[in-house]
């Protein structure tokens, strides 16, 4: 095991505790009025406002009793009881439903929390009205004329053209097109001019000769900037200060932008007040936004404020005993993560090679989509691209649904030592050393530093871990967008990007810094943590010099090695860097999918534990533990046609109650159990027909649904007096081996 923990952590717990929820739903039935009185607390109502203001109106309407529609009460019921679920038993931050603090190892775990009232918050403008706003700004005449203007970064040369990627907006979501125009030398200047920044009075009067007027010049470049070939400096950054901070210190020196310099520190001064308290009182949300409806940028309430909330815990410690524990789990799931037989970064290096062999090419004509391969290879629909093509022709479907299996002999072991329990009626598998002799753990195919999501509870009085996975690119990458409300979180970010950049003295480690659409800003918007970056469609704040540009960007491959990727200026190859969760992989843009994906080339992402096949084949899997450690909690399989008729059961009837109790007990289901979508999981009280209810009206148009055990309960170790809260800790790692031979070497 070469990989050492980082001397600091990441706690994360929601706003309400577990045994507030236990409280809520004590009886066999939630009833209306009960949930309503509940939902009265200004922190309730505060929280339900951030996290949908269009659901607000009606929630208020509900709150009084005046919702007189039956359907449309129980819909509403059934949302805030999903709310009030989500703040008292998911840890995932996400407005003030739940927050991070760091933590430090110690010789005990001690994880004592002060009242939510207590907590620090961070609020402000949502990155959808930003981008409208600095968009509305541009387009001020009197405001253009004094902002700098730059090339757009994705600009490329091919042959007597050039082409970049321009977007514009469909229903509120970005679409990007390839776009070519003719090269010229007019056209040219104008972009080395552009470079350092540049008026566009001053480019006009660059193209002024003999046979061109300044008025021709001017509407020349015009048409450069309404085609986005040049873009203004209030292009949105996703690195660095918060955009708000960006565009405030250009409007300061620009004349006439009085008004709007004072309606925007107004802004910023009022949620600087809000976030003074937790429990504001949500209308002053709503006052602010008509406030700001005087600038005449269109906006949805809905997409108007992200707030971010940092737990202050009395003291935050865990026994570093915990950690020999995890790290002997992670040398188990070394064992049984088996490396994929092929990636898109193999798909990507097989076809460069046969295109270009060992020559070395300009990145961004190898990605061209129509010049060069693009990037995603063997996608079995012909000649066809998100970015160029409008029309996709459906394969063939014959009715008849086949899967692709792979089987291992780790699905092997698992088939058999389930089989072995459901014969013995047990609910628990015990996983061995012995059972995985002859696996090897390999070091060598892993990022520099990996993080993992572990959860600590108590099981019969015994301590344990829940713990099914170890990865990600970088251990920063889950903690990046959370940096700007809390100093101490980004300076342990920072500190784990600096060992990276220690590990990797030769190469160059540059942040991708690209906006694939305004909304997605939220979670992409993080401090500028690396010297060098890479800017697709988006701004950068770091030094000229330091930016690397696609013009700069070379790739080269040979059969049997990875992809290389250089930067000519530099000499040097570059590891490009994505610190943040950003789901990449649906992006069409073929540059940013490769930078992305460069991330992990010929590298495990992570490790964890699957059940493969046996994931959907089976009506129940097993709990499966590893020396104290629970890699995967048990989970049910549930087709609705097999409880149709609970489902359609009337939820206040005796029948209901009835069908509940038998399916309860027939599926051996325990009190709580969460419905898990994806990442997404909600708790269930399987002894309050309510709570009952909002499952059934939440999966009734599925075919199939999962259920999952809920471990946590009363006896927790993160706590608030008598208040048992659920938990995740954010453990991080680095590769302890290679720091040292770095340090070595360098000496």
């Amino acid at each position: 095991m070469i990989y050492k923990n980082f001397p600091k952590y990441v706690l994360r717990v929601p706003l309400f505790s577990f045994s507030f929820y236990q409280e809520v739903t004590k009886d066999a039935t939630l009833s209306d009025e009960t949930l309503q009185n509940i939902c009265k607390d200004p922190i309730i109502k505060e929280a339900i406002f951030l996290a949908s203001p269009s659901l607000y109106s009606e929630f208020e309407k509900w709150l009084q009793g005046n919702l007189k529609d039956r359907d449309k009460a129980d819909r509403m019921k059934y949302s805030v009881l999903k709310y009030i679920s989500r703040m008292s038993s998911r840890c995932t931050p996400f407005g003030l439903f739940a927050g991070t603090a760091v933590g430090t190892f110690s010789d005990a775990t001690v994880l004592d929390l002060q009242h939510k009232s207590k907590n620090k918050r961070h609020t402000r403008l949502d990155m959808n009205y930003l981008v409208a706003l600095s968009q509305h700004i541009v387009k001020e005449e009197q405001i253009r004329s004094q902002l700098l203007f730059y090339p757009n970064t994705s600009i490329y040369e091919t042959g007597h053209q050039l082409r970049y990627v321009e977007y514009n907006y469909v229903n509120s979501r970005r679409i990007h097109h390839i776009v070519a125009v003719e090269h010229s030398e007019y056209l040219q200047k104008v972009l080395e001019k552009a470079k350092e920044g540049a008026l566009l009075k001053d480019l006009a009067i660059l193209l002024v000769d003999e046979e061109i007027t300044i008025e021709d010049a001017t509407e020349f470049i015009g048409e450069l900037v309404n085609s986005q070939l040049l873009i203004s400096e209030l292009e949105p950054s996703v690195s660095g200060p918060e955009f708000l901070d960006q565009i405030l210190p250009v409007l300061k020196r620009i004349e006439g932008t009085e008004n709007l310099m004072t309606a925007l520190e107004n802004a910023q001064r009022i949620l600087k007040e809000l976030d003074g308290e937790i429990g504001n009182d949500p209308q002053k949300y709503i006052e602010l936004s008509e406030y700001l409806k005087e600038l005449e940028v269109g906006f949805e309430l809905k997409y108007m404020f992200q707030t971010d909330m940092v737990i202050t815990p009395q003291i935050n410690t865990l026994d570093q005993k915990l950690l020999h524990r995890v790290r002997k789990a992670i040398t188990l799931l070394n064992k049984i993560s088996i490396p994929p037989r092929e990636t898109l970064m193999t798909r990507f290096q097989k076809a460069f090679y046969e295109r270009y062999e060992n020559r070395e090419v300009p990145l961004s004509k190898a990605l061209d989509v129509e010049l060069g391969i693009g990037f995603l290879q063997n996608q079995g629909a012909g000649d066809i691209s998100k970015i160029v093509d409008d029309l996709i022709l459906p394969g063939q479907n014959n009715g008849v649904q086949t899967k692709e299996i792979q089987w291992s002999p780790v699905h092997a072991i698992l088939q058999k030592k389930m089989m072995l329990a459901l014969q013995k009626g047990e609910r628990i598998i015990q996983l061995t050393d012995k059972d995985f002799d002859g696996f090897e753990a390999r070091w060598d195919d892993l990022p520099d530093t990996m993080s993992s999501m572990v959860e600590i509870i108590t099981v019969d009085g015994e301590q344990k871990i829940v713990m099914s996975s170890v990865g990600g690119s970088s251990a920063a990458n889950l903690l990046g967008r959370f940096c700007h409300g809390d100093e101490e979180l980004r300076q342990y970010t920072q500190e784990i990007i600096d060992i990276e950049t220690q590990e990797n003295p030769d190469q160059i480690l540059a942040e991708i810094v690209h906006l694939p659409e305004s909304r997605v800003g939220n979670i992409l918007m993080r401090p500028a943590f690396r010297k060098y970056e890479i800017p697709y469609l988006a701004k950068s704040i770091v030094a000229p010099e330091d930016q690397l540009t696609l013009d700069d960007l070379m790739i080269s491959t040979n059969h049997d090695s990875k992809v290389l990727l250089r930067s000519k200026k530099h000499n040097k190859e570059v590891l490009p860097h994505l610190t943040n969760a950003h789901n990449y992989s649906a992006d069409p843009l073929p540059i940013y999918q490769f930078l992305a994906n460069m991330q992990t080339q010929r590298m495990r992402s992570g490790l964890g534990f699957y059940w493969g096949p046996l994931a959907d084949e089976s009506d129940f899997l097993p709990r499966v533990e590893y020396n104290g450690v629970i890699l995967s909690e048990a989970v049910w399989n549930i087709h609705t046609k097999d409880i149709k008729t609970l489902v359609e059961a009337e939820p206040t009837s005796d029948q209901f109650v009835a069908l509940l109790e038998d399916w309860v007990n027939q599926q051996k289901l325990p009190n709580y159990v969460l419905l898990a979508d994806g990442d997404n999981e909600l708790l269930i009280n399987t002894k309050n027909t309510t709570s009952a209810a909002m499952l059934l009206h939440t999966v009734k148009k599925r075919s199939s649904f999962k259920l999952k055990e809920f471990l946590h309960d009363q006896n927790g170790v993160v706590n608030e007096g008598d208040q048992a809260y659920t938990n995740q800790v954010v453990l991080s790692f680095y590769n302890e081996q290679k720091l040292k031979n770095t340090r070595t070497t360098n000496e």
